[in-house]
């Protein structure tokens, strides 16, 4: 044995293409310290680590060889559980006491009262016989045993529970037939079980137990000692719930199983330890499954979605298998309640997304009654402002329509209206001037004003560099947005007025000349190569986001697309990303003044080529009204980790008029202490003066940091640090 053990933890540590937790965690140190080791059943490391060895492509890659394997094998399965199961190194591992809750005072209603989305529920638990090994050292007559013991078990199953027993050895034809059309019947077809000894003396002592309605049914000697499973047509959960915890308790009154305070309910599997518990619907979600957040989106509710036949499967039809992903640290009746809240909260996603208004009166209707939609568009979108603007058209033909539909397709979103084209902001002006007073803090009595376009004097400016000891900013960045004044803006923008913005933007780029020089690269036809060095360098823009997307963002995608860049790659066009053109400055270091002065020059020469939308009382007109005025974003990011750690942080940010998120834009966080910190006004305030503005709030920022970091409370003229 001893032999058989050195020879598999060396065929491990060979096999480079093994990325499994059973590698990453058993170490030479922990080898050595366990491999003599055995449980009172026998059981020793080789049996735990064998299906692992076998199979290089296993992601966890160790078993449990009995419930004693926990606790003697520990060193190497505490961190594979802390990995799996998503436990800081610093965290001890604890599971609560078991609690099913009271089956009569559930409050799971109907999750689809309706049946137009849930075709089935399914909850699951796992036990195992506490004095019998698990499949790497279970004999046949130990298995047979544990048979015999579970069947006199179901014995005492109440009424509605109540079933036959059908053992794999020896069933007929028609039984198999007919388990096999229900989708009851298991097989012995899984590697990585089988390494692990799962189909040992297969098919004894094996078997299947099912109620007469066919919702309730046990699977013995499977994976488990037990697979104890409640089902039924539709989502009402609440009743598969109850079915489950009467069968569980029942079956505690007859059999003793293996659980300790630490880990909860023990199985062979690690990852299937605490509650065991699985709660699972099949649901139809074609449209949220469709979106490039869908994963995201399980995630904020702890939910896992795979395909109906199981793991690493594709969904068919739209229909999604979603269930509870955490199955320790929690109880049964929290796990429940979790994988509840998610499903319902899917469902809403999915109807929202499932809707195609046909009418401006469709939508308004749609907006008014989604409680949970809190856009401006929402706020200002009345009855009276849907009388006045539903039967003006701009010269595109767009209507009020175009510009909301992003906002009513996607109820979350924090502005809910884009402009269809410049003259919306005239036509449409009753509802996206209170929607741009409100974003840009203006009261509504306010006069939306802007000043004349003034870059200031580039020869003059007075940015010294703000990190000449390049300790705190990694890089500087300004970018602008503009609009050609003769097209439309993405939701009636054509697929020939795309391109012919791409055919003039491109022109007028390759007119550009000394520093700016460089090279456009459309993304129709774009070589892999230059794709993945352009998405190395960060250049890459996509059509991920679902707002812009509803928006005809990405129509014909990739027509008419591309990206313009310098040889120093410090000078950068995005044509036809959000708006027809995103003209953009940055380099390495602080040096404000140097990337400001680049973005004048590149301003200057394409203004003199090509003709921007423009208009006095807004400024720099764009596709969304939350970037008007300037369209000025001048940001950097900064190495702030002591004054980012400061509860008041926003409110400092704020009083210097500046804004702080994760250097992988809005709603991220940071990574490492740097923040990507930017000027927060665009309307009301020229060019140089929002630069100004931006670079007097980050030279405070860095006083404030170094100060902080020195161990000193710090003042300025806004606020107080203490």
């Amino acid at each position: 044995m001893a032999e058989e053990m050195e020879t598999m933890f060396e065929k491990l540590s060979k096999a480079e293409d093994c990325k499994s937790l059973l590698k990453k965690h058993l170490s030479k140190e922990v080898f050595e310290t366990l491999k003599d080791k055995k449980t009172s059943l026998g059981g020793t490391l080789a049996d735990c680590i064998r299906s692992g060895v076998e199979n290089p492509e296993s992601g966890v890659g160790i078993y449990a060889c009995d419930p004693e394997a926990y606790t003697v094998f520990a060193d190497t399965l505490d961190p594979v559980i802390k990995d799996y199961h998503k436990i800081p190194d610093n965290i001890p591992i604890k599971h609560p006491a078991c609690d099913l809750g009271d089956p009569e005072k559930l409050k799971f209603e109907d999750l689809d009262p309706e049946g137009k989305f849930i075709v089935s529920t399914r909850v699951r638990v796992g036990r195992s016989h506490d004095n019998f090994g698990f499949p790497p050292i279970l004999t046949k007559e130990q298995r047979e045993e544990m048979e015999r013991k579970t069947t006199e078990a179901f014995d005492g199953l109440p009424e509605e529970l109540k079933g036959s027993y059908h053992p794999i050895e020896g069933m007929d034809a028609d039984t198999q037939k007919q388990l096999t059309e229900d989708h009851f019947l298991f097989n012995d077809h899984d590697r990585f079980l089988r390494a692990a000894g799962g189909y040992n003396d297969w098919p004894t002592g094996r078997g299947i137990y099912f109620n007469e309605e066919k919702n309730f049914l046990v699977w013995v000697n499977e994976e488990d000692h037990l697979r104890i499973i409640s089902m039924q047509k539709g989502g009402d959960l609440g009743a598969v719930y109850k079915r489950l915890v009467t069968a569980i308790k029942a079956l505690e009154k007859k059999l003793s199983f293996a659980r300790n305070d630490r880990l909860g309910f023990l199985t062979f599997c690690p990852t299937n330890l605490g509650t065991t518990l699985r709660a699972s619907v099949h649901v139809k979600i074609p449209n949220l499954a469709a979106q490039p957040n869908f994963k995201e989106v399980c995630d904020t509710y702890n939910l896992q979605a795979r395909g109906i036949h199981g793991e690493h499967t594709e969904s068919v039809g739209g229909v999604y298998d979603v269930s509870n992903k955490r199955r320790l640290g929690l109880t049964e009746l929290e796990a429940v309640t979790e994988m509840y809240n998610g499903v319902k909260e899917i469902i809403r996603q999915e109807k929202e997304l499932s809707v195609k208004p046909e009418s401006l009166e469709d939508m308004y209707e749609h907006v008014s009654k989604a409680d949970n939609c809190k856009s401006l568009m929402k706020k200002y979108f009345t009855k009276e402002v849907m009388g006045k603007l539903k039967d003006k058209k701009t010269s595109h033909g767009a209507t009020l329509m175009d510009c909301i539909y992003s906002g009513v397709m996607n109820l979350d979103s924090g502005v809910g209206i884009y402009a269809a084209d410049p003259e919306s902001y005239t036509v449409f002006a009753d509802i996206l001037d209170p929607v741009i007073k409100e974003y840009h803090k203006l009261k509504s009595s306010d006069t939306i004003s802007h000043p004349p376009f003034d870059l200031g004097d580039v020869e003059n400016l007075p940015f010294p560099d703000l990190d000449p000891e390049g300790n705190m900013i990694v890089s500087t960045r300004i970018r602008v947005g503009r609009s050609h004044k003769e097209f439309a803006f993405p939701p009636v923008l054509t697929k020939g007025d795309r391109i012919n913005i791409e055919t003039i933007s491109v022109a007028a780029l390759n007119s550009l000349g000394d520093e700016l020089k460089g090279q456009y690269h459309p993304l129709d036809g774009m070589r892999k190569e230059t794709q993945d060095q352009l998405t190395a360098d960060h250049f890459l823009f996509n059509d991920h986001d679902r707002f812009l997307k509803a928006a005809g963002g990405y129509n014909d995608w990739p027509t008419g697309r591309g990206i313009y860049f310098n040889e120093e790659k410090n000078f950068l066009v995005w044509v036809n990303e959000e708006d027809h053109l995103r003209i953009i400055s940055m380099q390495k270091g602080g040096d404000l003044g140097a990337v400001y002065k680049r973005l004048v020059k590149a301003i200057n020469i394409l203004s003199e080529k090509l003709s921007f939308a423009r208009e006095d009382r807004l400024g720099f007109l764009t596709f969304c009204p939350s970037n008007l005025g300037t369209t000025l974003r001048a940001s950097v990011h900064i190495k702030i980790p002591n004054l980012a750690a400061k509860k008041d942080f926003k409110q400092i940010c704020d009083k210097l008029k500046l804004q702080a998120r994760g250097i992988h834009g809005e709603h991220t966080e940071s990574v490492g202490g740097v923040y990507d910190i930017s000027n927060k006004r665009r309307l009301g305030i020229s060019e140089i003066d929002a630069v100004k503005e931006m670079y007097n709030g980050v030279q405070e920022i860095i006083r404030m940091e170094k100060d902080l970091a020195n161990g000193k409370g710090t003042k300025s003229s806004t606020c107080t640090v203490l």
